[in-house]
């Protein structure tokens, strides 16, 4: 059932629209005045307005023009807005429409003729956002856009993504940094045929759990010293979506808490208030660390894990999967290319050993920067030789040359071990048996290499 907002300072009039569309399936409320209608439209979304063209203080044209500029970030600045008018006036119809009206009524149109122009407004946006959605999906090369690659891994992910997109069950995705965790849930967005939209929030990136719990659950009007309007947060945006939270593991226990009451209940309410809002949200999470180890440690709680953990995607590094580093490279130079406006280069044999021979320390969003680093280097030339990915700092000696920094004075044995030792740690997002891997060694000797060397990581709790 459409919800209409219908604004306009006549009570009498208001009410009786209100009731007549009521009788042909809307579900209309009323704003008296132009400054209580932009109080409503940031509390609450619609899908069409009405709007009076004269009113006191502010007149419907202004307010137009102030949706339609995005002057209030809470309000769609595409939202259908038909303007109501009690005088037939062409030079106030071309105004409105200007401004960006999608219609124009007089007061006086019969009800049959209103209920026409707001199914008209309605199908237009519908068809806009459809249009809108299929950009998107030409955009895309292959089923699941930039997700590129033919390594066995890749292919079982792509099987994930299929299998669990239409359920709606929670997904918690793990993997290194740069593996293409967002690009994974984009895709399980995609797959989902979800109406809503994909937001994402990262819980890294923002300074303090207050700004965090704004971003994610929205505030109300003077919540805290800044809180000077209310604002929806990630979460009421995403309703009908799917809601991408990076980074969960760096998120407080009182976040963890309030995240896994709208798992539960599909229910939150935003700072500073008291009403429950509902959602319908398709939660997607991601973390490069061990929230299992986390969680044994107490930094992260046992229920919220198993909640999000519902079905588990484990992307592998780049170093795990080197089948996909060809067609990978190959996707990022012709991107880069287009971007600049240059030809496309291709790497020669030689080229693309020294490609494949590399650890990627950074996955895949490194391999990206390395692919637009010689887009630009290239000058004109069709070759990628040795020479060019050398000069990237990429080759035989490349991986030893990020692990030690040889002074004039030469390096112990000791030191040499203790830098391969925490390089391999890192690599592996700080996980032992991970980094006994990469070395080669047994988890029992990287244990004891860990304690001789006093090596100790702020989210890895095992030796503190």
């Amino acid at each position: 059932m459409p919800t209409i907002l219908i604004i306009e300072d006549d009570p009498v009039f208001a009410r009786r629209l209100a009731r007549n569309l009521g009788l042909d399936g809307f579900m209309a409320e009323v704003a008296e005045g132009s400054e209580a209608g932009l109080r409503m439209l940031t509390r609450k979304s619609y899908d069409a307005v009405l709007c009076d063209v004269k009113m006191p203080g502010m007149g419907g044209l202004d307010l137009l023009s102030h949706v339609r500029r995005g002057e209030e970030r809470e309000v769609d600045p595409d939202l259908p807005i038909v303007m109501l008018t009690s005088v037939t006036s062409v030079e106030t119809a071309v105004d409105a429409m200007q401004r960006g009206a999608s219609d124009y009524l007089t007061k006086d149109a019969g009800r049959p003729e209103i209920v026409v122009r707001l199914n008209r407004a309605l199908g237009a946006r519908r068809m806009a956002d459809e249009n809108r959605r299929l950009r998107e999906a030409v955009e895309r090369t292959g089923e699941f856009g930039e997700l590129v690659g033919d390594s066995v891994e890749i292919s079982r992910i792509k099987d994930d993504i299929r299998e669990v997109a239409p359920t709606g069950a929670s997904v918690l995705i793990t993997g290194e940094t740069g593996v293409g965790k967002e690009l994974v849930a984009r895709a399980i967005h995609r797959e989902s045929g979800r109406s809503g939209d994909f937001v994402d929030i990262n819980g890294a990136m923002l300074p303090d759990d207050t700004m965090l719990q704004s971003e994610l659950f929205g505030h109300e009007r003077g919540a805290f010293t800044d809180a000077k309007t209310m604002r929806k947060g990630k979460l009421e945006l995403a309703d009908g979506g799917t809601l991408f939270i990076d980074e969960v593991g760096d998120v407080s226990r009182d976040v963890q808490a309030k995240l896994l009451r709208v798992l539960e209940t599909m229910t939150f309410t935003r700072v500073g208030g008291g009403k429950p809002i509902e959602v319908d949200v398709r939660i997607v999470a991601a973390t490069n660390s061990d929230l299992m180890e986390d969680v044994k440690v107490g930094g992260f709680r046992d229920d919220l894990y198993y909640r999000l953990n519902v079905f588990p995607v484990d992307i592998p590094p780049l170093r795990r999967r080197r089948a996909d580093i060809d067609p990978l490279a190959r996707a990022f130079l012709r991107n880069a290319a287009a971007r600049s406006g240059r030809p496309v280069p291709e790497p020669d044999e030689g080229a693309m050993q020294l490609l494949h021979g590399y650890n990627w320390p950074g996955n895949i969003r490194e391999l990206r920067n390395i692919c637009e680093r010689l887009v630009i280097r290239a000058r004109g030339g069709s070759v990628i030789n040795e020479e060019d990915i050398r000069n990237c700092g990429i080759g035989e000696t490349a991986d030893v040359e990020r692990i030690v920094n040889f002074p004039d004075t030469g390096i112990s044995i000791d030191d040499l071990e203790r830098k391969l030792v925490i390089e391999a740690l890192r690599r592996s997002n700080w996980r032992q048996t991970e980094a006994a891997r990469l070395l080669g060694i047994s988890t029992d000797r990287m244990n004891n290499r860990v304690k001789k060397y006093g090596i100790t990581h702020r989210k890895w709790r095992v030796n503190k």
